[in-house]
C-alpha cells in the first residue's frame, strides 16, 4: 500500500500555478559606500513573457535575464550611470506563485550620496506593471521606497 501510494504520488501531474491578476515586481536594494546590491523578485511567467521564452537555471536563460536587466533596471551614482552585475538568480515559490529572483550589483567609483533609479521591468508587455523599490542606505538603515508604474519611465533620485 505504500509503495501504491508513493508511485501515485510521483506520477500524479504538477499543479499549474494559480493565475494571478498582479504585475508586480518587488526589490530590495542596499546601498553601502561604494557598492549597491538588490535583489529583484518578479513573477516567473510575467518574466517569461517579457522574455518570450521559458527560464530555467541554464546559462542560456541566466544570460537572457542578466541582458534583460541591465536594460530594464538602470542606477546611476552622484549623475553617473553604472553598469550592472548579476552576481545570481534563481526560481522559488511565494505561496502558490513561482517567482524568479535576480541579485544584482553595481559599483560607484565613490560612496554613493545621491541614487538615481529607473526601474522599466515588464512594462512592454503589461500596461498595469508595478515595480517597488526599497532602498536602506547603510550605515544607519535609513530606509526610502521607490515605486513605478507602466510608462513611467523617468529616472527618480534618492539624495542621502
Amino acid at each position: 500500500m505504500i509503495l501504491t501510494f508513493a508511485a501515485a504520488l510521483l506520477l500524479a501531474p504538477v499543479p499549474e500555478a494559480v493565475p494571478h491578476n498582479l504585475h508586480l515586481t518587488h526589490t530590495r536594494m542596499v546601498i553601502e559606500g561604494s557598492a549597491v546590491v538588490a535583489r529583484v523578485r518578479m513573477f516567473r511567467d510575467d518574466l517569461e513573457k517579457s522574455l518570450k521564452r521559458k527560464i530555467t537555471d541554464d546559462d542560456a536563460s541566466k544570460t537572457a535575464v542578466a541582458a534583460y536587466m541591465a536594460q530594464h533596471f538602470m542606477v546611476s551614482a552622484d549623475g553617473t550611470k553604472l553598469a550592472s552585475e548579476v552576481l545570481d538568480s534563481g526560481g522559488d515559490m511565494d505561496g502558490d506563485q513561482p517567482v524568479w529572483w535576480v541579485l544584482v550589483q553595481w559599483k560607484a567609483a565613490k560612496p554613493v550620496k545621491s541614487l538615481g533609479v529607473r526601474v522599466h521591468l515588464m512594462f512592454e508587455s503589461f500596461n498595469d506593471q508595478q515595480n517597488t523599490v526599497l532602498v536602506a542606505k547603510q550605515p544607519g538603515d535609513e530606509r526610502r521606497g521607490l515605486y513605478f508604474q507602466a510608462g513611467d519611465l523617468k529616472e527618480q533620485v534618492l539624495k542621502f
